[in-house]
């Protein structure tokens, strides 16, 4: 017999092994992973509720020369809540850690939500400064790029851990994307300064968020790359 033992005054009593500081920590096997559907439902309700918030009557900033100025601190402070909120929700629901089965991964992961967040905010400063100013932005492409890009990248950053991890890693990323999204369209709508209501707020967050967010999805769950050829 090998192994350690504790010799107590009537018993002898296997000694348990000390755990090796290079060892991985062990999981709880009963936390279990929340399934896709909780992440796009989850989604869907943080959208419209950014969505409604950002249809308040919000002092809004300036366009100067084709850029944002005069960016109001009480909109700042609110727009970076919205993002701290939204990337909270993402990792809690994410749990990175455990989806991408490696801590180097989760860091990475995590920089990408924030550099999604931050790109986001900006595109939502960027739109809000055309409320009431009768023109209209002209980069719609490249605003569809914005959920769409992280999702690409987490699949890829996911792509050893299986599918059903790069789906999650990738849904993660739309849980900032997306209602930050609709956040900034709903700035632009503002009542004060345009007709456009809550379901045109919705219905331009789903052509320039979810359709590429479900691009991006369909593409990093079809991808096969480290599955043996049959």
């Amino acid at each position: 017999m090998t192994g350690n033992y504790v010799v107590t005054e009537e018993h002898v009593v296997p000694e348990a092994p000390l755990q090796r500081a290079d060892e991985p920590a062990t999981v709880d096997p009963t936390t279990r992973l929340l399934p896709p559907a909780v992440l796009v439902a989850v989604g869907a309700g943080l959208t419209v509720v950014l969505a409604l918030l950002g249809r308040q009557p919000w002092q809004l900033p300036q366009r100067d020369a084709g850029g944002v100025s005069a960016v109001p601190q009480s909109l700042l402070s609110f727009l970076l809540l919205c993002a701290v909120v939204c990337v909270w929700v993402a990792g809690r629901l994410v749990r990175p850690t455990r989806t991408l089965r490696s801590a180097g991964a989760a860091h990475t992961w995590w920089g990408l939500l924030a550099g999604a967040s931050v790109v986001s905010l900006s595109a939502d400063l960027s739109l809000a400064s055309f409320a009431g100013t009768g023109q209209r932005p002209t980069d719609l492409l490249l605003r569809c790029a914005v959920p769409l890009v992280p999702a690409v990248l987490a699949g890829v950053l996911a792509g050893h851990a299986g599918r059903a991890a790069r789906i999650r890693a990738a849904l993660g990323t739309g849980l900032v994307t997306l209602p930050l999204g609709a956040l900034g369209w709903a700035l632009l709508s503002s009542p004060d300064l345009s007709a456009a209501g809550l379901g045109d707020v919705l219905a331009m967050t789903g052509i320039a968020g979810v359709a590429p967010l479900a691009l991006a999805v369909a593409f990093v769950a079809a991808d096969r790359r480290g599955r043996p050829t049959s």
